[in-house]
This record gives C-alpha cells, sequence and structure tokens, in this order.
C-alpha cells in the first residue's frame, strides 16, 4: 500500500495505514474521497492544501471566475498572494526600522537581517512584475 495509491488514508492516518488489509484501505479511501468532494468548503488540512492547488487568492478563497480565463486567474491568485508576503515583509521590516531608531540594543536585529528582509521584498516585487506581464 502506497501514499500515492490512497492519498486521504495515508494523510489521515500516516504510516498506521499500511497495517490495513487491502479491502478496508480501499474502503476508507472511497469514504474519505466523498467526504472531501461533497464538503469542499470545509476547514481541513486536506481540504485547505487542495484549494490552495487550485489556485486560493491570499485570503484563501479561488480567485473570481468572472471573465478570466484559468489562466489569467492563476497569475492574479499569485499576485495576490505575493502581495500579501511582500505586505508582511514591508511591516515587519517597518517595525525593525523603528526598533533600530528608537528601541534597545538587544531588541534590534542585525544589518544581515535587515537585508534579507530588503532582498526579500524585492524578489516579490520583481515576481509579481513578471506575473503581471504575462495577463
Amino acid at each position: 500500500m502506497t501514499a500515492s495509491q490512497y492519498p486521504y488514508l495515508f494523510a489521515t492516518l500516516g504510516e498506521a495505514a499500511n497495517q490495513l488489509p487491502e479491502a478496508v484501505a480501499r474502503a476508507l479511501e472511497t469514504t474519505l474521497t466523498a467526504t472531501q468532494v461533497n464538503a469542499p468548503s470545509s476547514t481541513t488540512l486536506l481540504g485547505c492544501l487542495q484549494r490552495i492547488r487550485k489556485v486560493d487568492a491570499a485570503d484563501g478563497q479561488p480567485w473570481p471566475t468572472k471573465g478570466h480565463t484559468p489562466g489569467q486567474r492563476m497569475a492574479m491568485a499569485r499576485i495576490d498572494r505575493a502581495n500579501s508576503g511582500l505586505t508582511l515583509l514591508l511591516e515587519i521590516l517597518h517595525a525593525t526600522e523603528r526598533v533600530r531608531v528608537d528601541g534597545d540594543a538587544d531588541q534590534q536585529i542585525g544589518e544581515d537581517v535587515r537585508e534579507g528582509l530588503l532582498l526579500a521584498c524585492r524578489g516579490l516585487a520583481e515576481y509579481m512584475e513578471v506575473q503581471v506581464r504575462t495577463l
């Protein structure tokens, strides 16, 4: 029995799934698959991972379909996620600057961390530019 043959069962039971008889494993996988299909909006780890793979936006919801091709929806969702990440990085960078200027020495981060945050921001901004150009 392999994880790829029974992905829901392995996600639920881990290696313990190997101890199940084949007929039981097949029945449980069928049940778990049906549960996921019938409850796509449920907040489960597997459900979230599946929605993320289907191009969720930063808010965890699929990108609206009206007037967009699947490729455009994918690009827009990627831009949305990258923008959320960039915003978070900039907020952290801003906070580190406030601490650098006004805070105690033991609360400050090093120059290497600040530079890493700047490089991450640049990388996300460049990525978003590439995605926008594909639309």
